[in-house]
């Protein structure tokens, strides 16, 4: 596509470089009942917390000709979900389930086959080794899968099994881990005894750091919001060219719950993906994801990477959780963000020691200039409280010249933003797009303060 010059593209850039939040459908689906059948091959134990398997941080190496067994979790549905084929858990992590590392480690092969079910009605799986039970689901209208992995016949390692008999989906849950037993069933789960064995324990995901995260472009800082009213926004953003921006941070706004119960403190890590209609109310070309509960006036380290491949990942303290697609392609516009919902409502947010790694060679390395900070409408304000330092490396985190390495930003100020929207409702950050900011007196311009930065670009490749 044809590329901007720098000064078109910062100066076009800034105005849709943020987008408004939407509020996401839960998943809803209808149950068969879930009755387990009592059979030989699921043993009944008494457990203790000896085994803590999958609370541990650190990996464990894959035991000779064994099978990895991948560990997810749908933050919707509350299912999780285990499986041996890597492509299938990549296809699910792109369908925002939450990877959960390892699970556990399954031979190759045995004489006891786990069998793996499909409820379509609830989206829910199921897992036994119980032929019996197996043939008892199937009557009852699931669906049979096949053979997921297997049991090991030495019995090395138990898998614990726990049933919620109150759970619409994700009703079973399986670990090597006693105390994640003990957990679930004074939480009220019902202990079913020991569901399979493994040959070995499995481990937790592992984190990420930026230096070992092989992404072309990476944003990444320490993020703490606060705020007063019905909504407000801290984040960190990768646009380019076209309107595409993608922005992940922290996001309060007072009725999540009611469409997510599964976050009652209404604060969550919020991804945007913008692929389109970035200065457009409503959910066409753009991509909500609430990926997991935060916590309001509480540290937390972020990070949004962009890969070769369009993927974009989220981090929270170096530990994915959460990727998508995206239409985003170099070069950059970074930035920091802070937004409100609503007129009157307040933000006080920080985004510390901000970081920028980006591009694949010298033409492409790092940032160039200084952080942009007079992005400011509506009232809302972004403050530099601490210029970064100039880093000279001949790498991805190259700011040739220009004090913007581990920034600190400051978000503060009171939405001014009186009357109603074409919808004859008030202005909210999905709409102001079409209200005329009381400064500059012009239109198209979110509901935020913005402070940006450009990658670096040799001046023989901008326009003419």
């Amino acid at each position: 596509m044809p590329r901007l010059s720098y000064r078109r593209f910062h100066n076009r850039m800034h105005q849709v470089i943020a987008a408004g939040t939407a509020t996401l459908a839960m998943l809803a689906c209808g149950l068969i009942a879930n009755t387990a059948v009592a059979d030989d091959p699921v043993e009944n134990s008494t457990t203790t917390s000896d085994n803590t398997a999958n609370n541990s941080g650190h990996e464990t190496p894959a035991p000779a000709d064994s099978v990895t067994m991948y560990r997810l979790y749908n933050p919707n549905s509350g299912e999780h979900f285990y499986t041996a084929d890597k492509d299938e858990r990549d296809n699910l992590l792109y369908e925002h389930w939450r990877d959960e590392g390892v699970g556990w480690y399954a031979p190759e092969t045995s004489s006891k086959p786990v069998y793996r079910l499909y409820n379509k009605n609830a989206g829910d799986h199921h897992y036994t080794i119980s032929r019996t039970e197996r043939n008892y689901l199937m009557k009852k209208g699931w669906k049979y899968e096949g053979v997921g992995w297997y049991s090991d016949e030495n019995k090395t390692v138990p898998l614990y099994r726990q049933y919620n008999p109150h759970a619409v989906a994700g009703s079973h849950n399986y670990t090597t881990s006693a105390s994640e037993n003990d957990a679930l069933v004074k939480a009220g789960w019902k202990a079913e005894g020991i569901g399979w064995y493994a040959v070995a324990e499995g481990h937790e995901q592992q984190p990420v750091t930026m230096e070992e995260d092989d992404s072309y472009a990476s944003i990444s800082a320490m993020m703490n919001l606060t705020g007063t009213g019905t909504g407000y926004h801290t984040k960190i953003d990768i646009a380019s060219s076209g309107g595409v921006v993608v922005s992940f941070g922290i996001q309060y706004e007072k009725d999540i719950h009611l469409g997510y119960p599964q976050y009652p403190g209404n604060t969550v890590f919020l991804a945007e993906n913008v692929m389109e209609h970035a200065t457009k109310p409503g959910p066409e070309g753009k991509e909500y994801l609430y990926l997991a509960a935060a916590n309001r006036g509480e540290n937390a380290w972020v990070r949004l990477s962009w890969y070769w491949d369009g993927t974009v990942k989220f981090f929270v303290n170096d530990h994915e959780i959460g990727r998508t697609r995206t239409t985003l392609e170099p070069p950059f516009i970074f930035a920091t963000e802070g937004s409100v919902a609503r007129n009157k409502d307040s933000i006080k947010g920080y985004i510390s020691d901000v970081r920028i790694k980006t591009g694949d060679d010298q033409f492409s390395y790092g940032t160039m200039g200084e952080w942009n900070a007079s992005f400011n409408y509506f009232g809302l304000k972004s403050t530099i409280s601490k210029f970064g330092k100039v880093n000279a490396t001949d790498d991805q985190y190259n700011t040739h010249g220009g004090h913007a390495y581990g920034t600190d930003f400051i978000f503060t100020g009171t939405a001014d933003i009186p009357g109603n929207g074409p919808d004859k409702k008030p202005w909210t950050w999905d709409t102001s797009f079409s209200a005329i900011e009381p400064n500059t007196l012009t239109t198209g311009h979110p509901l935020s303060a913005i402070a940006n930065i450009a990658q670096y670009r040799t001046p023989d490749s901008d326009d003419e």
